[in-house]
């Protein structure tokens, strides 16, 4: 199952916007303007025909952009686990360590694996939750575990990069707070010219939930 644009499903869904403990350090790593720009849920079966894959986010244009060891990431993402992952080929996220400084082989002949040498399969329990960025060479290991690996997945962005999905958002917007419509494109004004570019100016106090932030409709 991979399904994406969950914000409509349920409050749990929308709680996760902005969850203490995981937000706060994506908000300390990108800065305060900033985007969710996808959600989505993935259940990997367990399998022999899933060979597992190792990829960058962002697409063919994105996966070529690579930031310094000092610059605000591009994209963040914040993947949390459902279910437990012991042992490997259980599903595992995988990762290359310090790949995201590196650019990921465009070349399916010399495209890494979940096996490649520097690959790292990552275990845990459920509620765990990963945080790494668009350029990160990951991806799903295999899974032989008997049993499904269950995950949630959301993006952070900075505020000009264009969201991945939201087709329905606006039916969930009036349930979220001040702070989530921020992330999720309400700029407290009617559109104009440079939105996204040009935050507004009280952008730093919602998104730091600080006093005299505008409140809730």
């Amino acid at each position: 199952m991979d399904r994406r644009d969950l914000l409509g499903y349920a409050q749990p869904f929308r709680d996760l916007i902005d969850r203490p403990n995981v937000f706060d350090p994506v908000l300390e790593l990108m800065g305060p303007n900033i985007v969710l720009s996808m959600s989505q849920a993935i259940v990997r079966a367990s399998t022999t025909e899933f060979p597992g894959f190792i990829h960058t986010d962002g697409g063919q244009a994105l996966r070529q952009i690579r930031v310094t060891e000092t610059s605000r990431p591009l994209a963040v993402k914040a993947l949390y686990l459902l279910t437990d992952v012991e042992g490997t080929d259980s599903g595992n996220f995988t990762v290359f360590l310090g790949s995201h400084l590196r650019q990921i082989p465009f070349d399916n002949d010399a495209a890494p694996t979940p096996h490649t040498p520097g690959a790292v399969q990552l275990g845990g329990k459920a509620g765990d939750c990963y945080l790494f960025s668009h350029a990160l060479w990951h991806g799903p290991a295999p899974n032989h575990s008997g049993k499904g690996r269950k995950t949630l997945l959301y993006n952070y962005a900075q505020m000009f990069l264009k969201p991945y999905d939201f087709p329905t958002i606006a039916g969930a917007m009036e349930l979220c707070t001040p702070r989530q419509r921020r992330l999720l494109g309400d700029l407290g004004h009617a559109p104009r010219l440079g939105d996204y570019f040009y935050v507004p100016e009280d952008q730093e106090d919602v998104m730091f939930l600080r006093t005299g932030a505008r409140q809730a409709a």
